[in-house]
């Protein structure tokens, strides 16, 4: 057999790509971590990571290892719900991160709770990658870059996105005639240098430099209320724009033709293959984002 603590410490490393951070998760040292991957390839007799500098890269004989690890894991993870039964209702962890519950979610829970009325349903939040890995959820809501997909895993992609700058109907009414959206303040999210993607940068839209924007905010949801309350023109992502959109908090300032493509997707994931519940809510779920998405990227000009 081969040993547990291995497997467990090799899946971890895969999802973060980083044994510092599997270990994190794990509550061990990064070179515990790698002992058990020794002892892991070892067994098996073969290389399952190639070591960069920096970074990780899987092998061959780790990619068929990931294989079968996976719906191994999933089964394991529903072992103590089958094996204990049910009586009530079951209790179900939905995760996902505090911005997608705020800004699309929260209004949907109670859809959402209808269409499963046999659960009962637990939304678990997290802020960071890191909270999302270590969280135990049914269901998890995660959001990655297109790499990260798992093709053939307990998972469903949510629909693609765009990326496109909002403002509050009330501050498009101070800007001077023959002048544009782009002389107001800009609002920007995350620490400057570390946007996840070009397309969350002003540099990329506009002619601007470092230091350039007006206010910036923690993470998307602050960048979002802080548009919605007039202080400046943000970026929003399809998915989280479109109930402001649709209620008028927010208008878009430029065409779908225009808007630049999220460069991570919305995926949703679970661990068990057999629990075809985990399943059922993951399609409802794309479902509903993608009557949102359609409709935020359908949403008319605000200001020319």
């Amino acid at each position: 057999m081969p040993p547990f603590a291995g497997l467990l410490a090799f899946e971890a490393v895969l999802r973060h790509g980083s044994m510092t951070l599997a270990g994190d998760e794990l509550g061990l040292t990064q070179s515990a971590v790698s002992h058990r991957i020794r002892a892991l390839e070892d067994f098996f007799g073969v290389a399952l990571l190639e070591r960069l500098n920096p970074g990780l890269r899987v092998t061959e004989a780790g990619a068929r290892l990931a294989q079968e690890l996976s719906p191994l894991l999933g089964t394991l993870a529903g072992m103590r719900r089958r094996i204990a039964g049910r009586s009530g209702p079951r209790s179900f962890r939905l995760g996902l991160s505090t911005p997608l519950l705020a800004w699309w979610l929260s209004p949907r829970l109670p859809a959402l709770c209808g269409a499963f009325p046999d659960l009962s349903v637990e939304v678990v939040t997290w802020d960071t990658a890191a909270e999302a890995a270590r969280a135990v959820v049914d269901l998890a809501l995660l959001w990655l870059p297109y790499v990260s997909r798992n093709v053939g895993a307990c998972e469903l992609p949510f629909p693609i996105e765009k990326v496109f700058p909002v403002a509050a109907p009330g501050l498009l009414e101070t800007i001077s005639p023959g002048q544009g959206w782009q002389g107001l303040p800009l609002l920007a999210k995350g620490r400057r240098g570390e946007e996840t993607g070009r397309e969350w940068s002003w540099g990329t839209w506009l002619r601007v430099g470092p230091g350039q924007e007006a206010i910036r905010f923690r993470d998307i949801s602050s960048s979002l209320q802080g548009a919605v309350d007039g202080n400046g023109v943000a970026l929003a992502r399809s998915l989280l724009a479109a109930d402001a959109l649709r209620q008028r908090r927010l208008v878009r300032l430029i065409g779908s033709d225009e808007a630049q493509p999220c460069s991570k997707m919305q995926i949703a994931r679970w661990r068990d293959p057999q629990d075809q519940t985990a399943e059922r809510m993951a399609g409802w779920l794309v479902a509903s984002a993608g009557q949102a998405v359609t409709a935020s990227d359908q949403m008319s000009i605000g200001a020319d």
